[in-house]
């Protein structure tokens, strides 16, 4: 195989002309590799605990137990409550705007003034 563009080469030719080099390493090298794969392996930190809010226990609602997942749980609680209060407080402003409009400009229903 001898292409012409560096972008024509497959996933799968790169794995064959691969799989043909290592038929050409000598037992050392192999071996030296196979150790330095196994201590790699054991040196990867898979047990660290990531930051997540479930447990994983098979509880499948967000439990924190780190100080970082409990503050990530409140920092999230009072951006929701501020929110919250944010959106009705403009809802209810706007609410009291136009009926103070409507008072001061006379653009009131006659239903308003009837007493039923």
């Amino acid at each position: 195989m001898n292409p012409t563009n560096p972008h024509d080469i497959t996933p799968e030719a790169i794995a064959g002309l691969l799989t043909r080099a290592t038929g050409q390493l000598d037992d050392n090298t192999v071996a030296a590799l196979r150790r330095a794969r196994n201590l790699a392996l054991e040196r990867q930190a898979l047990n660290q605990p990531a930051f997540a809010l479930s447990t994983g226990h098979g509880i499948h609602w967000p439990i924190p137990h780190t100080t970082y997942q409990w503050m990530a749980m409140a920092v999230l609680l009072v951006a929701m409550l501020a929110g919250g209060i944010s959106y009705w407080h403009h809802v209810h402003e706007r609410e009291m705007s136009h009926l103070d409009i409507a008072i001061l400009t006379d653009d009131l229903p006659m239903e308003i003034f009837i007493d039923r």
